[in-house]
């Protein structure tokens, strides 16, 4: 296994990781190709892929420096509940890791390596929306085994986007749990 820099050749493989992992629909190829272009700042990826021995993408940790974002996937955020401004704050979109090398500290490697960049570029804080139905709650409690603290919770986080939901197989209306993580 390989942790490296998301790369533009990547996203096809991105794209289909995440059809057959999490569902169709969740990332359109325009919507992949924009998370790539907000993942650089200053000649730095800030975006990281696990593959495997045959390239194959294995995880991946999406992550926006600061000032190339202004949202994620949904439309609710609440800087002014932050300690810093906006443009001081990097994001954390996607985090995900195959069923079969889930457990192997993948996950953390993945969002280190976002973060080293982030300081790197001066951030000083992290921000995200935790998926609020998750299994197990494990995206809250991953979110905050990592440092970060909740905000904001958004009802129905994922409205405006079309995407079906893989708990129900209907449209998404799950709820995001704002949080942040100060660096």
């Amino acid at each position: 296994m390989k942790l490296r820099p998301l790369e533009l050749t990547d996203l096809p493989l991105v794209k289909a990781f995440t059809d057959s992992t999490i569902g169709l629909g969740y990332f359109s190829e325009s919507e992949l190709k924009d998370c790539y272009q907000k993942s650089q700042s200053k000649g730095v990826m800030c975006s990281f892929v696990l593959v495997d021995d045959q390239n194959q993408i294995k995880g991946f940790r999406l992550a926006y420096p600061p000032g190339a974002w202004s949202k994620g996937k949904g439309s609710k955020l609440h800087p002014e509940l932050w300690n810093v401004p906006l443009e001081s704050a990097a994001y954390f979109q996607s985090l995900f890791i195959a069923p079969d090398v889930q457990g192997g500290g993948w996950g953390p490697k993945l969002s280190d390596a976002a973060l080293e960049c982030f300081r790197k570029l001066g951030a000083k804080a992290v921000v995200t929306h935790a998926w609020k139905e998750s299994p197990n709650n494990s995206s809250i409690r991953y979110l905050t085994k990592y440092g970060f603290t909740s905000v904001a919770t958004h009802p129905n986080y994922w409205i405006d986007v079309d995407y079906t939901c893989i708990r129900d197989g209907k449209p998404c209306r799950c709820t995001a749990e704002e949080m942040i993580k100060y660096l």
